[in-house]
């Protein structure tokens, strides 16, 4: 007997030992845990309430937030005093907003604008830049380049687009490859732009898919008639937190992350005048105040106010055929499921909206921004005079369009 205890005495230690290692494991985790912690805010309402330096020497988040140098230099902050040479950059998410902005600036008020209906009526064949009326026989005025793709923002960049400082909005999704269009430090970009509820953007980008014939193959799928909302939730037809990739610059085979999402927080928090689309009115009235927009050129009161309430407030891109979930659904906790980053960056903005924490400091009595007294080029003229990128460096007059740096 005295033997088969000494047996057992070796198996008794052997366990006290693993368990000793997995107590000190264990505590061990959880030290680095709190310490990670205690540095990095967790929570949205955390990230919220401590997001907001004072000074500009505590401009970067706690846990060393960089911004990528293009964004850094080519996009001016928020709060930073205007220059002479900046181009409001309206930041474009797909199904929130952008086309009513598109119409009201546009249209309404009659500003030369860069979007992608300048290469209509064979302009993408134009070797020098222009502003354009399209239609012909129409008052709205474009530049002649399609800033909604990356590649004709590499044409807008190589035709001096980002250094001409003629176009008095333009209107991209692609925030990193427009901002690389300015020529830093003399030119720079000026960025705001409506955010959505994520899910609600998804259920309208949904039932846009099925009848948009007029959009490329990426955008127009017919065969999602084939299929219910229900069906489309749950299966590979979409990519979730769409700001959030585009923000962060990824690819369609990148995965964003906790890492991705915090960039986009510090790229909207200095770099993003945010308005909401479900209060569009109000957040336009911060922009024209904010840029000091004014009517452009043929400019009239009542054709003003009408476009305002038919055309842009009106909704410019309704889709009547769009149907409401119901949010305790399990259609609605799929799409919220999917775009899980992007819920916690539309908090965060609707969070700086509310607070008007961008705004501190900046003088909005008068409208801070350049506004329309300029000289207009005449329309379907070349615009003469693109300054020439001075950076100390010689200029490259055979420079290819790869050599532009918006060559993803």
């Amino acid at each position: 007997r005295m033997h088969g205890i000494r047996d057992t005495m070796p198996l008794q230690q052997s366990q006290k030992k693993r368990n000793s290692i997995l107590i000190l494991s264990t505590v061990t985790a959880l030290c680095f845990l709190a310490i990670y912690t205690r540095n990095r805010p967790q929570s949205i309402d955390a990230i919220a309430t401590d997001y907001f330096p004072e000074t500009a020497d505590q401009r970067l988040l706690k846990w060393g937030m960089t911004l990528p140098e293009v964004i850094e230099h080519n996009l001016a902050d928020i709060n930073e005093p205007f220059t002479e040479n900046e181009t409001p950059l309206f930041f474009h998410i797909p199904k929130s907003g952008g086309s009513t902005a598109k119409q009201y600036y546009g249209v309404c008020m009659h500003l030369v604008t860069a979007s992608q209906n300048g290469i209509m009526h064979g302009h993408d064949q134009d070797e020098e830049l222009q502003i354009v009326n399209i239609p012909p026989t129409s008052l709205q005025r474009f530049v002649n380049v399609d800033v909604s793709t990356r590649e004709g923002l590499q044409r807008a960049s190589y035709l001096g687009f980002g250094r001409a400082n003629v176009a008095e909005v333009m209107f991209s999704p692609y925030l990193h490859n427009a901002a690389a269009v300015f020529e830093a430090p003399t030119y720079r970009g000026r960025a705001f732009g409506l955010f959505r509820d994520p899910v609600d953007r998804e259920i309208s980008r949904f039932y846009y898919k099925r009848v948009a014939e007029h959009e490329d193959e990426t955008t127009y799928q017919p065969d999602l008639n084939f299929i219910t909302i229900a069906k489309y939730s749950l299966t590979g037809f979409w990519e979730g937190n769409a700001v959030v990739r585009m923000l962060a610059d990824l690819n369609e085979n990148q995965k964003p992350t906790i890492d991705d999402l915090e960039l986009a927080m510090e790229i909207v928090r200095r770099k993003i005048l945010v308005g909401l689309m479900d209060r569009m009115e109000e957040s336009i009235a911060i922009f024209d105040q904010y840029f000091g927009f004014q009517p452009g050129l043929n400019f009239d009161e009542q054709w003003y106010m009408d476009c305002r309430t038919n055309k842009a407030f009106g909704g410019a891109n309704h889709n009547t055929k769009k149907k409401k979930v119901d949010p305790e659904s399990g259609t609605y906790k799929n799409l919220a499921r999917r775009n899980r980053y992007d819920r916690e960056l539309y908090s965060y903005v609707v969070h700086l909206f509310e607070t008007r924490k961008q705004l501190e400091g900046v003088d909005m009595s008068h409208g801070v921004g350049r506004v329309n007294g300029r000289v207009y080029a005449v329309p379907n003229d070349p615009i003469e005079n693109v300054p020439p990128f001075v950076s100390g460096e010689e200029v490259n007059e055979d420079a290819g369009e790869e050599d532009y740096g918006l060559n993803k």
